[in-house]
């Protein structure tokens, strides 16, 4: 499956977690060579070679989701694990 889903609840006002959001993607951005655009309403969109997606920021919840390409699904551990773990780190 070519799919990431990742739901991570946060104890953060919205604005907040929206700024903790672009942070996360912006450290993700540069570890994977991904572009990503704020659309300022909770939603911010990603894209890179063999990688899309959006992370929406509701008031308690983080819903991460992706797509990989073909030559992606064998990385999804990998990418899986480090999204999760950039969720802990900025909302725990």
């Amino acid at each position: 499956m070519n799919l990431i889903e990742i739901l991570h609840t946060h104890s953060y006002d919205k604005q907040s977690a929206l700024l903790r959001a672009e942070h996360m993607l912006e450290d993700l951005a540069n570890e994977y060579g991904l572009e990503i655009q704020s659309h300022g309403d909770g939603c911010i969109d990603f894209k890179g070679s063999g990688i899309t997606g959006s992370v929406i920021i509701n008031h308690n919840e983080i819903h991460f989701n992706a797509k990989l390409s073909f030559l992606m699904i064998a990385m999804k551990p990998v990418i899986s694990n480090a999204i999760e773990e950039k969720l802990k780190e900025n909302f725990e």
